[in-house]
C-alpha cells in the first residue's frame, strides 16, 4: 500500500470519528445499517410484527402464530461534501496537520447538517404533547411540569421507561437551571456530546441548537426510548481524494458524505411543542 492510499484511509477514519463525536440526534437513532449507505441507494429495513401472548391452560394445545414481517425503505438521498486546498509551500512539513484540521472543520459542518435533518423528523412522531398551533407556554415555573407531563404521554403510549431520552433546546436547560431542578440531579456533572443526566423521568437528556423551532418560537422537542424509533445510515462515498490543483503548486482535498434517516416506529416517537415565555 503506497503512502497516499494510507493517508486516505487514515483521513477517512478521522472523518468518521470526528462525525461521531459531534452528532447528537444520530446518537439516539438506530445505526445498524450504517455500512449499507451508498449514494442514491436504498437500505431495506425488515420489521417484525407484534407477538401475541395467550393464557396457558394445562392439558390444552398451544397455538403458534406466523410472524409477520414488513420491509421499509431508507433512502440515502442526502449528499454533503467538503473541499479545500493545501498549498505545497505551506505543506512541506505540516501537510498532515493541515489536512487533519480541514477534515475536522468539514466534519463539524456535515454533522450539523445531519443533526438538523434528523431533528426535522419530529413531524412524523406518533405521539404529541401540545401542538405547533397551541404549544405549552414554558417558563421557569412550569418547565419541569411540562417535561413531567410529556413523560406521562410516553407512559400512556407504552414507551419503555428504560433508556428514555429527550433532546431539548438550550433555553429549556436555562429554565430548569433557574428553577433549581438541574442542581438537584445526582449526576449533573456529566456532560458529553450535548448530554446531561436524568430529568423528569428521562434518563438521557441532550441539549442541541438543532432542535427545530418555528417562526413563532415553538420548539419541537423529540423523545423516545432506546434507538428503535429512528433509523440513520451514513458513509463516505468513494475515497477522500487528493488531486493536484490546476495551475497551482497545491493539492485539492475533498470528500463526500452520504446519508439518510427515517422514522421507522412512529408509535415510539413523541414530540412536545413548547414555547419559551418570560421567567
Amino acid at each position: 500500500m503506497n503512502y497516499a492510499n494510507l493517508r486516505r484511509i487514515v483521513w477517512a477514519r478521522q472523518l468518521i470519528a470526528a462525525l461521531q463525536k459531534r452528532l447528537v440526534y444520530s446518537d439516539i437513532a438506530n445505526t445498524t445499517y450504517e455500512g449499507e449507505a451508498r449514494q442514491g441507494g436504498t437500505v431495506k429495513i425488515t420489521q417484525i410484527g407484534e407477538v401475541a401472548v395467550n393464557t396457558y391452560v394445562a392439558g390444552a394445545d398451544m397455538t403458534h402464530e406466523t410472524l409477520d414481517d414488513a420491509q421499509l425503505s431508507l433512502n440515502i438521498d442526502q449528499y454533503k461534501y467538503f473541499g479545500f486546498t493545501v498549498d505545497e509551500t505551506d505543506a512541506v512539513f505540516v501537510q498532515n496537520d493541515l489536512v487533519s484540521a480541514g477534515i475536522s472543520r468539514g466534519a463539524y459542518k456535515i454533522a450539523d447538517g445531519i443533526d438538523q435533518f434528523i431533528a426535522g423528523k419530529y413531524s412524523e412522531a406518533g405521539l404529541a404533547y401540545g401542538t405547533s398551533g397551541s404549544p405549552k407556554a414554558s417558563s421557569s415555573g412550569t418547565i419541569y411540569q411540562h417535561l413531567a407531563e410529556f413523560s406521562e404521554v410516553l407512559d400512556e403510549g407504552n414507551i419503555d421507561k428504560n433508556d428514555r431520552w429527550i433532546v431539548v433546546a438550550p433555553w429549556v436547560m436555562t429554565k430548569l437551571s433557574l428553577a433549581g431542578y438541574t442542581y438537584a440531579q445526582p449526576n449533573i456533572q456529566i456532560f458529553q456530546n450535548g448530554y446531561v443526566g436524568p430529568i423528569a423521568g428521562f434518563q438521557r437528556v441532550y441539549v442541541s441548537n438543532n432542535v427545530q423551532t418555528s417562526a413563532t418560537g415553538v420548539s419541537a422537542i423529540m423523545a423516545s426510548s432506546g434507538r428503535e424509533a429512528i433509523a440513520y445510515a451514513g458513509a463516505i462515498d468513494g475515497n477522500i481524494r487528493i488531486l493536484p490543483a490546476e495551475k497551482r503548486r497545491a493539492d485539492n482535498v475533498d470528500g463526500v458524505w452520504v446519508y439518510g434517516a427515517k422514522v421507522v416506529r412512529p408509535d415510539m416517537l413523541a414530540v412536545a411543542h413548547l414555547a419559551e415565555t418570560a421567567n
